[in-house]
């Protein structure tokens, strides 16, 4: 992988990410919760992208789409509830 095409996203203020999707060999939903993370590294094209949780533990889930993946977050009160 070309490490200049990685992009890091800063998740400032957000408690938990959730993460859910068809899991491609079974059907069955698929729910994936991270608590405390701090950034997301994405790349162009990719299936996947990395989540870094307040631990440092870096979690792979599907990218947003694939499998029908959606995300959801929890943003600390007062934070705008995105940023781009």
């Amino acid at each position: 992988m070309n490490l200049e095409t990685v992009t890091k996203h800063d998740l400032i203020g957000v408690l938990w990410r959730e993460y859910e999707w068809i899991d491609p060999e079974s059907g069955a939903v698929r729910v994936y919760k991270i608590d405390g993370p701090v950034a997301l590294f994405t790349r162009p094209g990719g299936t996947t992208h990395r989540i870094v949780d307040a631990l440092g533990t870096v979690h792979c889930v599907p990218a947003v789409g694939w499998f029908g993946c959606v995300a959801r977050w929890q943003k600390v009160g007062g934070e705008l509830p995105v940023r781009f």
